[in-house]
């Protein structure tokens, strides 16, 4: 199905459990803000960089990443788990045509053109600190107010001090606010600070916001995104690290808070992973999940655990990817444990659920006693 055309309906993008442009359910009682502290501790390497020997005001700075080698650029990044991905500092010394770029990056585009390099050595002296911009709650809701809006997603930067004064490091997207669920996979953004004298230059950051249409930050803010693999569920883990949004929206599916990967609520979770394979499929919520799938089997969880049908057969473990929708929820199908080839309420699915995405036992995801459908996508 199709999203319907217009701007108000396009924003009225569903929540797992409301109908679109029905706004007056507010989430369950049972959502809540993680209480968060940055890390202040940033001298744990010395910061120092530069040379001493070089003039010259450092006017600008900004991160740029390479993956495997490539030349690195200031655009965001979705890489494999297994591939190498470099964060670069660059400094800027100048302005217009005589700006110098001074950075550890082997090869750099600025603007789309190949942009010529020193070595961030030589740059004048300074100091180099790293930080994360990292969202603080693991659950929000755009109806928080009553009537759906675009919610501000709450950042903070939090201190990187083993990277300090280091001008290429490895992307980690281990949250530190929030609970990591991905050990290693997920998306994060990063920010730069350059200390030239009493001067100050940074990267954006926390305050760099999209505006209209959006909770998160713009682009200028350096996002890598990492996946498991190449496969559906692999897709899925790159919002790992993002928040349960209740409602998450967006004026197109294009601009969808999901797309942007600002953070989700369950049925668009498993919907960015079916377009990340390249399926035209809209954002939508749960109720029009049966749309663009195709049912399996269904039943209930029985005494034992097991999920059963109506009559007492159990039902088959089908396929690691397969959705599993409950009435008002959805989740994925990740793994099979003992008994090895019947679903119950012991097999692991992927889901977000007022927390940041993660996979949990089916008894454990608050709906293992509600109606179970296992559906496959079309």
């Amino acid at each position: 199905m199709r999203r319907l055309g217009t701007v108000a309906l396009a924003l009225a993008a569903a929540a797992c459990s409301t109908a679109r442009g029905d706004r007056s359910q507010a989430p369950p009682a049972t959502a809540t803000t993680a209480a968060v502290t940055a890390p202040t501790d940033e001298a744990a390497r010395d910061p120092a960089i530069g040379s001493t020997t070089t003039e010259g005001t450092i006017t600008r700075a900004f991160v740029v990443s390479s993956v495997d080698g490539e030349t690195s650029d200031a655009a965001p990044k979705r890489a494999r788990a297994d591939q190498t991905v470099t964060l670069y500092a660059v400094i800027v010394v100048g302005d217009g045509k005589t700006a110098a770029y001074f950075t550890d990056a082997p090869a750099l585009n600025v603007g789309g053109k190949p942009a010529v390099v020193r070595p961030l050595a030589e740059a004048p002296a300074a100091t180099l600190r790293w930080r994360k911009i990292e969202p603080t709650a693991q659950t929000m809701s755009n109806t928080e107010s009553g009537e759906f809006k675009f919610e501000t997603i709450s950042y903070q930067a939090t201190a990187m001090p083993d990277a300090s004064g280091e001008g290429a490091i490895a992307a980690d997207v281990h949250p530190t606010l929030t609970p990591d669920h991905g050990n290693g996979v997920g998306t994060m953004r990063y920010q730069i600070e350059v200390a030239q004298g009493d001067r100050v230059i940074a990267s954006p950051g926390a305050e760099a916001r999209r505006g209209k249409g959006s909770g998160g930050l713009t682009d200028d803010v350096h996002r890598i995104s990492l996946r498991r693999d190449d496969t559906y569920l692999g897709y899925l883990t790159e919002l790992y690290g993002q928040p349960y949004i209740w409602a998450s929206a967006g004026k197109t599916d294009r601009t969808h808070q999901s797309e942007r990967l600002e953070g989700c609520d369950c049925a668009d979770f498993v919907v960015y992973g079916r377009r990340r394979m390249g399926k035209d499929i809209p954002y939508t919520w749960t109720g029009a999940l049966p749309e663009v799938t195709k049912l399996l089997a269904e039943g209930d969880r029985a005494a034992d655990g097991v999920i059963r049908d109506d009559h007492g057969k159990p039902l088959p473990f089908t396929t690691a990817g397969d959705i599993i929708l409950f009435p008002r929820h959805v989740g994925v199908l990740t793994r099979d444990v003992e008994p090895i080839g019947i679903l119950d309420d012991g097999d692991i699915m992927m889901h977000s659920l007022f927390d940041t995405p993660k996979e949990v036992a089916i008894r454990d995801s608050n709906y293992a006693d509600t109606h179970i459908q296992l559906r496959r996508w079309k």
